[in-house]
């Protein structure tokens, strides 16, 4: 091996294990959601933002509330929203972080069936 081939072998793979350390926040993972999980190992996401809800556009529009999305550098708040047309019969489960032994987990919001009262 020429030392030019060698110097770019080196080269190689120096970036490539570099590469490889900066993913060391955060890892996939499979989720009940359908879809890839990703767990953040470095801390729990911050507290939301007070922020003020816009008024309701109509009677049966629901408030989707906003959450932290980690961008594999760091927490990024998404704003909620009124979805105007909820599926019939479903009430919206709102998304949330959770501890686990692997980091924090985003588990997010979706639509669930509606209890009927017993």
């Amino acid at each position: 091996m020429n030392r030019r081939h060698f110097a770019l072998t080196l080269v190689a793979l120096t970036s490539s294990a570099s590469v490889a350390g900066c993913s060391h926040g955060y890892g996939p993972g499979y989720g009940p959601w359908g879809g890839t999980v990703i767990y953040v190992r470095t801390a729990p996401p911050p507290p939301p933002p007070r922020i003020i809800i816009p008024p309701r556009p109509s009677s049966t529009a629901v408030w989707i509330e906003g959450y932290w999305n980690w961008t594999g550098v760091t927490f990024v708040w998404v704003d909620g929203f009124w979805e105007r047309s909820p599926p019939p019969g479903r009430v919206w489960a709102p998304g949330r972080w959770v501890q686990t032994p692997r980091g924090w987990r985003h588990e997010p919001g979706r639509w669930v069936a509606r209890r009927r009262p017993r």
